[in-house]
């Protein structure tokens, strides 16, 4: 029985400690059960412990669609979050821009010099946008 007991302690020690000892006592006191009714269809003690543990089976049987929700929730969120920083970006590369323009064809007018740091400012955009579409693509091969 002690096998069992730290079976499910080590399946259980990556979950919050919240919960963790509730649902150890549950689980261990379900699993000693099951391992008794077997004692009591005939099985020996080594046999029964050995087959409720493989039917018992791992931790990512029972949480790994929660774990999926929440990876896809980020996932999105991080999409999204991805998209405002393209637009923030993109609008305040304008502006500055055309300051940059601005401030050339005021000061002088002559010589054409803004073409340089707005170049510069436009991988602002480019590096948002760069992310955003690994992210999207991502996103693609893991719900394929």
């Amino acid at each position: 029985m002690n096998r069992i007991e730290n079976f499910v302690r080590n399946t259980f020690k990556d979950i919050p400690k919240q919960n963790r000892d509730e649902i150890i006592d549950g689980v261990i006191e379900q699993l000693l059960e099951k391992v008794e009714d077997l004692i009591d269809s005939g099985i020996t003690e080594n046999v029964a412990i050995d087959q409720t543990l493989i039917e018992f089976g791992s931790l990512e049987d029972y949480f790994l669609k929660e774990q999926k929700k929440e990876k896809k929730a980020k996932r999105l969120k991080t999409i999204k979050h991805y998209r405002n920083d393209l637009m923030f970006s993109s609008v305040s590369a304008t502006i500055i821009i055309g300051a940059l323009i601005f401030i050339n064809l005021m000061y002088a007018p002559d010589v054409i010099w803004f073409v340089i740091p707005a170049l510069a400012v436009l991988f602002w955009p480019l590096a948002v946008l760069y992310n955003l579409l690994n992210k999207r693509e991502s996103r693609r091969d893991s719900d394929e």
